[in-house]
């Protein structure tokens, strides 16, 4: 019982700094606008480098300690009633909300609105396999992988596998699989000697100097705060170096925290869905106010965490009256689960195959919208558009292949013929990306809707084209 008040009230104040950075951030304080040094210019750096520490332990944790399996599904859900409550409740209070908020509430994952949960959530649901991957690999080969993801950006600065400041959701996936890298080997039992305590303390005297030096260095050489808060990233080589040492320092010490499931990814939700943040804040800037809002978040989430495992170990309960638990009854589901699939797959196989290849077609122009193979028109300056389309822009590339797929139902409506319906779908789209690609490469902007009625001078528009372009693509069509 004990334990468990402990583990709750950290989870309390790690959730109180967590959210007293973010609202900070959001309510955008006089000393944060001024361009002047100051205690709390100084502090708040610090807060916000050990708010994106916690978070990164946090994910570690995630995956050392969650089990891996399909009911991971059932928590997701949880956590998409809870948001949507939140949202309601929200909107009570506040008595405000946009058409894009409640798109954000209702599609998250098209529209990207907690992209962490998401990411921590895909992880865990293919631990036991990358467990597996992992294993066929040396600990510290995989160590030195991490190592160059993310140090490479931090070093230099560029976004160069796509994974920004952290809050999408590779970065998620990343640091819940290093967490289950780590319940590979008993962490406990792992020899320290005396290099690694070093290496471990001037990781450590690292991470606090570049949060308390960089404000002051961003000062001195531009004038302004534009870099203060450069190494205070989820994605900082010296962030995730300190939350590895306090994750393994404390599995050596044999602490025993164990991270409430639900509390973890309620969390993950508060940190990664900017609606929140800014509904609690609603316009106080007070350090008080916001300090005390804070703890009210925590409470809620710590007593949301806790009704939901609550809710879940009931459900689980019941399954076990049911009977499901039962070897021949789950093997008998499982029969009869995969064989449903694979009737179905055969079944609905071209369309299956339809919707893989309209998939690719979105990717592709996504591709094709960036010349040089970067994404300087996505706010993303030298970022490599293969990552940055795959990882950061998956939720737009489902919206985009859900659009795709509704043009061929409409025109498959009409028809009443799959393979002539999807040829003539695949020939719009790409003469829709062409055009695309061709205006962004001479005008940097996409075809505008009020544009499309210049299609009735199609003979002019056509004489603007250079032939080989009509040519290869009357042969694709």
């Amino acid at each position: 019982m004990i334990k468990k008040l402990c583990n709750a009230l950290m989870a309390c104040v790690a959730m109180v700094i967590v959210t007293f950075s973010l609202l900070i951030a959001q309510a955008n304080p006089t000393f944060l606008q001024s361009n002047l040094l100051s205690k709390r210019l100084f502090a708040y750096s610090l807060l916000n480098n050990f708010s994106n520490v916690i978070i990164g332990v946090l994910l570690i944790l995630i995956g050392y300690q969650i089990k891996g399996n399909i009911k991971l599904i059932k928590k997701y859900v949880y956590i998409y009633v809870v948001n949507l409550l939140i949202f309601i409740g929200l909107f009570l209070w506040t008595r405000s909300f946009t058409i894009q908020n409640l798109y954000d509430a209702v599609l998250p994952i098209t529209r990207n609105t907690y992209p962490i949960v998401l990411g921590a959530i895909s992880a865990l649901l293919i631990k036991d396999k990358l467990k597996n991957w992992f294993k066929k690999y040396r600990f510290p080969v995989i160590l030195s992988g991490y190592a160059i993801v993310f140090a490479l950006p931090s070093i230099f600065n560029k976004d160069i596998f796509g994974i920004g400041n952290g809050n999408n959701a590779i970065t998620a996936f990343l640091l819940v699989t290093l967490g289950i890298v780590f319940s590979n080997v008993e962490v406990d039992k792992l020899h320290i000697d005396k290099k690694v305590i070093t290496l471990m303390s001037i990781s450590v005297m690292l991470n606090i100097t570049l949060a308390l030096s960089m404000p002051f260095i961003s000062w001195r050489i531009r004038g302004d705060f534009s870099t203060a808060y450069r190494f205070n990233v989820l994605t900082s080589i010296s962030v995730v170096a300190m939350s590895i040492v306090i994750f393994t320092v404390g599995q050596k010490l044999k602490t025993n925290i164990k991270i409430s499931e639900y509390i973890g990814l309620l969390l993950l939700l508060v940190y990664s869905n900017n609606f929140i943040i800014e509904k609690i804040v609603n316009g106080s800037i007070s350090l008080k106010v916001l300090l005390f809002k804070s703890c009210i978040v925590s409470i809620i989430v710590v007593v949301l965490g806790w009704l939901l495992s609550k809710i879940d170990k009931r459900n689980l309960t019941l399954e076990e009256r049911l009977l499901l638990n039962d070897d021949k009854s789950i093997n008998l589901w499982g029969r009869n689960l995969i064989s449903y699939i694979i009737t179905n797959v055969k079944k609905y196989r071209f369309n299956i195959m339809n919707i893989i290849f309209l998939y690719i077609l979105a990717y592709v122009s996504f591709i094709l919208m960036s010349p040089d193979f970067s994404a300087p028109h996505l706010g993303k300056d030298h970022t490599n558009i293969f990552f940055y389309t795959f990882f950061v822009r998956q939720h737009m590339l489902i919206l985009n292949t859900m659009l795709f797929y509704l043009l061929y139902r409409f025109i498959y409506g009409i028809i009443g013929r799959f393979w002539i319906s999807i040829i003539l779908n695949y020939a719009v789209i790409a003469v829709a990306i062409v055009a695309d690609a061709i205006k962004i490469h001479y005008r940097t902007e996409p075809i505008l809707p009020a544009e499309v009625t210049m299609v009735s001078a199609y003979g002019d528009i056509l004489s603007m084209v250079p032939q080989f372009i009509l040519w290869i693509t009357a042969i694709i069509m």
